[in-house]
């Protein structure tokens, strides 16, 4: 479908038709859906995973249960009036399981379902020591597809803070979005769409912030965490919203 002759045919008539005064028509695929999509996944499954680590409680290296054994691979642009968007779970003891860490080049980035743009997972990533020093840390987000997928995180009070407009989640274009610069960094989403409440050791969702996403087929797509619980309040169920931005 993304190469059809016809669809190449209609996007170049409608270039030449384009005049001096007026904005260039950016060719799309034909007939794509822009309906809004809910997803939640799991990263939990079955059998459960026990390593060795370190158990705070204890204070002693030994064998401690996994939060989280699953990796969760989506295919956004799969998303129909019949389906979600794909995905493919994958387990710790799985064969194709990679422990993801954003520091080696060789095992940022995973097989997965083929076409798939994020992955929800627990991966060795990149925090703020409080100096402004990126450390390696234990994080549970999003990754994008290394080399094929690109994205960025909007944030209200960042980007107002910087003196700049930001355009809510149901406000945002095309128009907007293709002049936006994406990231190829593949913790482009990541996991700072949920903040811990240290009061009651629950993650709360960040509030006005979404991310825009250019899939593998090169769709744009807007993304918003609703949630990282399930309905019986157990953590490591990311639930989001998302949605092509079409060119109208």
């Amino acid at each position: 479908m993304k190469n059809s002759i016809i669809t190449s045919i209609l996007c170049f008539f409608l270039l030449m038709a384009c005049g001096e005064d007026t904005d260039p028509i950016i060719p799309q695929e034909l007939g794509l859906d822009g309906s809004s999509y809910s997803l939640q996944v799991s990263l939990h499954s079955s059998p459960e995973v026990f390593v060795e680590g370190f158990n705070h409680h204890t204070q002693q290296v030994e064998q401690i249960q996994l939060d989280y054994n699953r990796q969760v691979f989506v295919d956004l642009d799969a998303a129909s009036e019949t389906s979600n968007a794909d995905v493919l779970g994958v387990h710790y003891n799985d064969e194709a399981f990679v422990k993801l860490d954003v520091w080696d080049d060789t095992k940022d980035h995973a097989q997965g379902i083929d076409g798939w743009d994020i992955v929800l997972a627990n991966y060795n990533g990149r925090t703020d020591d409080g100096s402004g020093t990126l450390v390696p840390y234990s994080l549970t987000g999003a990754l994008i597809n290394k080399s094929q997928t690109t994205a960025i995180r909007l944030n209200k009070e960042e980007i107002e803070g910087a003196n700049e407009t930001f355009i809510a989640y149901d406000d945002i274009t095309y128009q907007d979005a293709v002049k936006i610069t994406l990231s190829e960094e593949v913790d482009a989403v990541g996991s700072d769409w949920k903040k811990l409440d240290f009061a009651t050791f629950t993650y709360n969702i960040v509030q006005d912030q979404y991310y825009i996403i250019k899939s593998t087929e090169g769709v744009f797509f807007k993304l918003a965490f609703t949630s990282f619980y399930d309905e019986n309040l157990d953590k490591g169920n990311p639930k989001f919203l998302f949605q092509r931005i079409l060119a109208e």
